[in-house]
């Protein structure tokens, strides 16, 4: 039976699921307790690579994902979904049974096909609503780089970070070459705009204006692309000035852990400096309208991008740092 507002209570888990139309089939993961329980089971059911799966947004559901965001950086999590995303997503609330605090979470559940698998590759948006930390966490390409989903919601969570973000389909999920950098495919969310996830960046954008806060990419990369282990930089290949949350961060990394290496601009040759990644171009005050094919003049300091690799992707790794850097 359908109820259009009907509500269910799952209290083994801990999870409290608002009122939404019912569709043919929701993998609503259900039963996960935890946030990285959740993020697992989400990461497991979306599109794969070379999938085929992922469903460019119309601007009506980007709108509404915008206005979704909103509402959730603004506190409330008790709200209907806009009937452009109503068949698609779930808003909920889930307590997490590690820290007993609430987090609101947005997230595809639709399977129309019960093939196991989401419809659309939009993604997940969560916020804590009581965060103690102006910080943005994302994983652009979740599944490709192996376990940066796990790493990024862990430390969001164990900073007490304001939101997280996951792409909702592998980088190379579709066969359809993206109109904004050609080079990648379409459900590449770092290098296109027409997907659920930049449509975040530029809400987030809008909700914090002028407002400091700070936007962080979990990235990874094959051991031997580049000489360190960690690689971080603003979206330029630019050497970062004194005082540079980046320069901070290092620091950080290095007082807790001695051994590893660490490199930034300037002082590495390593290429990965994200200068096309559209969300750091964004954050670095390219024009909305022209980040696909335009590079930044300067940074802002907001984006922070990250590549590790793959031994060194584990949330309590980094938690100290982050803490000290952001405090």
């Amino acid at each position: 039976m359908r109820f259009e507002r009907s509500i269910l209570f799952l209290l083994g888990a801990g999870v409290l699921m608002a009122s939404r139309p019912a569709v043919s089939a929701d993998l609503t993961c259900s039963s996960s307790a935890t946030l990285e329980a959740l993020v697992m089971c989400i990461r497991d059911q979306m599109p794969g690579r070379d999938s085929g799966i992922f469903v460019t947004p119309s601007s009506t559901q980007l709108s509404a994902w915008r206005s979704v965001v909103r509402t959730m950086m603004g506190g409330s999590c008790k709200f209907v979904l806009p009937s452009s995303l109503s068949s698609s997503a779930r808003i909920r609330l889930l307590r997490d049974v590690d820290n007993g605090r609430r987090y609101c979470v947005l997230m595809e559940v639709g399977d129309r096909d019960s093939d196991g698998v989401v419809d659309l590759g939009l993604g997940t948006f969560i916020v804590d609503s009581a965060a103690e930390r102006e910080l943005a966490h994302s994983a652009p390409h979740a599944t490709a780089d192996l376990e940066t989903e796990i790493q990024a919601v862990g430390i969001f969570k164990a900073t007490r970070s304001r939101s997280f973000l996951m792409a909702g389909a592998h980088r190379d999920a579709s066969f359809t070459d993206s109109v904004c950098q050609s080079s990648t495919m379409i459900s590449d969310v770092a290098h296109n705009v027409t997907n659920a996830f930049h449509a975040t960046y530029l809400e987030l954008a809008a909700f914090y204006g002028s407002k400091p806060w700070w936007a962080i990419q979990w990235h990874g990369m094959a051991r031997d692309t580049c000489a360190e282990d960690v690689f971080a930089s603003h979206g330029m290949d630019v050497a970062p000035v004194s005082g540079d949350k980046i320069l901070e961060l290092r620091r950080n990394l290095l007082a807790d852990k001695p051994t590893w290496r660490v490199g930034v601009p300037g002082s590495s040759d390593c290429s990965l400096n994200a200068t096309t990644n559209v969300q750091g171009r964004l954050l670095n005050l390219v024009s909305s309208s022209q980040v696909c094919g335009r590079s930044a003049a300067s940074y802002s300091g907001r984006f922070v991008h990250i590549e590790q690799d793959p031994a060194f992707r584990l949330a309590d790794y980094w938690i100290n740092a982050v803490k000290a850097t952001w405090p």
